[in-house]
């Protein structure tokens, strides 16, 4: 190592350190006083200035594959790189950790949307996919292109494995321009699959769940039915024939057990639908906007976030609770949260790791009760956890896929958080660049 690299990584260390060190007091005396003991801001992270050399011995590291010297030398952040290459910045999802270990995940460039496998060390991506989903029980997968959706019964990392259902897009559309003649919607997409926010594949891969822009759909055996938004909420407008269906953070889960969809959007109450009894619950938000949803493990719990700004609060609902909905709408559920936007959400065994809006991580168990907290330094765009709950896939609007470790049982120094967990890897997936090991 030559001395001016030893320098530029002894300065990116010990600055890392010092920022950690002195954003966590901060939280501890601020979590310690309920936020009224008085403090000065921590100290900028002055890192910034340093990210062009970095990215250089990033790509440097990459080329000979010595990868754990890297990690050693320039622990991994993101927010000093947050400023100057915001532009080649997206978003990461997610979409599941497979049964050999891949993890399946989307870029949400709008320009030029991915679906890329990787693991710790090798990446592959795969062309004309849009758009992919998982059931709640993992076992099948949605992939969609420009002329259908396949849903495959547990796929190797090729993304080969037994067609369970294909579902045609000139079908689809056919039948939600019937639903919808009035409206511009999903049926109007030249590609609707570069439409979709969120597909999920339940019932053996014979029902989908389809959240896009242009409204959310269920389709059962091929057949359509329109959950949100609703058309008589519109009213009528004889001056303008052609009207765009739909509402803004629009989201949508199944159940593990396939019965409750949750579902809603920015003007919409948080609604659930039973699948058996085919009806839909409304509950109001605490917060302004509805934003996220999720499920317990075992199906008796939804859990609801809405959001006002950068923040918001998350409620959970004890779906044997919900006998009559006229009593349900205003009734006061327990609060989970009440500080985070929830952009994503991951289920264990012990409660739900949410991850939101300014990027951090929150373990928080069924009564309501935060368990650790963990920086992960961007707005969190998907999660991702193992059936065993060893290991976590963290996606940013950063441009970042993270492999964290929740079985470590500590932390580094370099940690902004709590959390007795640890980062193994990291994939820097940029907009027009290769993508990169960290």
């Amino acid at each position: 190592m030559t001395q001016q690299r030893e320098e530029l990584a002894m300065e990116w260390r010990q600055e890392g350190k010092r920022y950690a060190v002195d954003v966590n007091e901060f939280v501890r005396i601020g979590m310690e006083s309920n936020w009224q003991q008085k403090q000065a801001d921590p100290e900028e992270d002055k890192r910034h200035r340093l990210v062009g050399k970095v990215l250089k011995e990033i790509k440097a590291a990459n080329e000979t594959g010595n990868i754990a010297e890297l990690r050693s030398q320039f622990p991994p952040a993101t927010w000093p790189f947050s400023d100057i290459y915001q532009d080649k910045m997206q978003g990461v999802e997610p979409i599941t950790i497979m049964l050999n270990g891949g993890i399946l995940f989307q870029t949400s460039d709008s320009a030029q949307p991915q679906i890329y496998v990787a693991d710790a060390t090798s990446i592959e991506a795969f062309a004309n996919i849009y758009s992919a989903g998982v059931s709640p029980d993992r076992k099948y997968v949605a992939l969609a292109d420009d002329k259908e959706i396949r849903v495959l019964a547990e796929p190797d990392c090729k993304l080969q494995g037994t067609v369970a259902a294909r579902y045609k897009w000139a079908a689809l559309q056919r039948q939600i321009k019937d639903i919808l003649p009035q409206y511009e919607s999903l049926a109007d997409d030249e590609i609707p699959a570069r439409s979709l926010i969120k597909m999920v594949p339940f019932e053996n891969g014979q029902s989908l769940l389809l959240v896009s822009s242009g409204g959310t759909f269920l389709v059962e055996q091929e057949h359509v039915t329109l959950l949100h938004p609703d058309p008589a909420t519109y009213g009528d407008d004889e001056d303008e024939e052609d009207r765009y269906i739909g509402d803004a953070m629009m989201h949508g889960a199944v159940s593990p057990d396939n019965r409750w969809i949750a579902f809603g959007g920015q003007c919409s109450e948080h609604l659930l639908l039973d699948t058996k009894e085919r009806v839909i619950h409304e509950i109001a938000p605490v917060s302004s906007y509805p934003h996220y949803c999720t499920f317990s493990l075992d199906s008796r719990e939804v859990w609801f976030n809405a959001c006002h700004f950068y923040n918001g609060e998350t409620i959970k609902v004890p779906i044997a609770e919900l006998t009559d909905n006229a009593a349900t709408v205003d009734k006061e559920w327990p609060s989970m949260d009440g500080d985070m936007r929830v952009y994503a959400a991951a289920t264990v065994s012990n409660g739900q790791i949410l991850g939101d809006a300014y990027g951090y991580l929150r373990l928080i168990n069924s009564e309501g009760e935060e368990i650790w907290r963990y920086f992960v330094g961007s707005t969190i765009s998907g999660l991702a956890v193992s059936a065993d709950e060893a290991l976590l896939a963290v996606g940013t609007y950063g441009g970042m896929l993270h492999f964290i470790d929740l079985q470590s049982g500590e932390r580094d120094m370099y940690t902004i958080g709590n959390a007795p967990i640890q980062e193994m890897a990291r994939w820097i997936i940029w907009k027009d660049e290769a993508p990169l090991r960290w």
